[in-house]
């Protein structure tokens, strides 16, 4: 089972690993926190941006070979929101409820719970979140990762928490300011707010194989992913460069299965 915050994530940092296991044979679940409903909203997307944001998602599960969607159904709190006050006026002019509360103002039991009957029902032998600070700090991202911790309690399931290698990141840095690249467009400061310092305890999956499924999967989200300028604040062209890699730091290991996928042969 693999847990996001919002329509696709799950192709822009699990798609690769999420190609793997379906091609080998697991059943793989996708849940979703959000329907993403605060992300762009293109003119030529007509109607209801959560509701095309959902389908964006199952045409993309289809293309990674996903054989159950789920949505939580909490509200995207928003990329911009700085506060726990921001969020709380957000909500009040968004007309939200107590019912549907924005994710990062979910209450952690709660939609831990929710995941929870999920991972039982399909007898899950492991959780994909994300790093303890969402990867790049995201607030959705950070709730995913404490609703996940949550989730796998009383159960024999394995969390594997997705990241990036900063040292990965300081040496791309690193190469194209050898090759031009103008320090201010990517200072240094800005790799540590992205990913971990590995320490050698990452599994780092090379999903170049299944590389081309993924950015196809990337592409059904159309309203996001081809419209955004940048991504975690990375210069045009670095990001990209990371997509045929995939991080994971193992959070918790019970039944084992999941280093062996990643670290199998990679599909034809």
């Amino acid at each position: 089972m693999t847990f996001h915050a919002h329509p696709d994530d799950e192709a822009i940092f699990t798609g690769g690993t999420i190609v793997r296991a379906a091609q080998a044979g697991w059943r793989v679940v996708l849940v979703v926190a959000t329907a993403g409903e605060s992300g762009r909203a293109p003119a030529w997307v007509n109607g209801d941006l959560a509701a095309h944001r959902r389908a964006e998602t199952e045409a993309s599960a289809r293309l990674l070979g996903v054989e159950r969607v789920e949505f939580l159904g909490y509200r995207d709190s928003g990329i911009d929101l700085l506060s726990a006050e921001a969020d709380a006026a957000s909500a009040h002019r968004d007309g939200e409820t107590d019912d549907v509360p924005t994710l990062s103002r979910a209450s952690v039991l709660e939609a831990a719970e929710r995941l929870h009957r999920i991972l039982i029902d399909e007898h899950a032998a492991v959780l994909t979140s994300y790093d303890a600070d969402g990867i790049y700090g995201h607030r959705d991202h950070v709730r995913v990762h404490e609703i996940a911790a949550a989730s796998v309690l009383d159960t024999l399931c394995d969390l594997v928490e997705a990241t990036v290698s900063r040292p990965v990141l300081r040496s791309m840095r690193t190469e194209l300011m050898g090759r031009g690249l103008e320090p201010d467009t990517w200072p240094a400061q800005l790799i540590d707010r992205i990913g971990v310092d590995d320490a050698g305890e990452l599994l780092a999956v090379d999903v170049a194989k299944e590389l081309p499924r993924k950015l196809q999967a990337m592409a059904a989200h159309a309203s996001q992913v081809i419209e955004a300028p940048n991504f975690m604040g990375l210069p045009p062209g670095a990001f990209h460069r990371l997509l045929s890699v995939e991080w994971f730091r193992p959070a918790r290991v019970i039944d084992g299965r999941f280093s062996e996928l990643v670290s199998a042969a990679p599909s034809a």
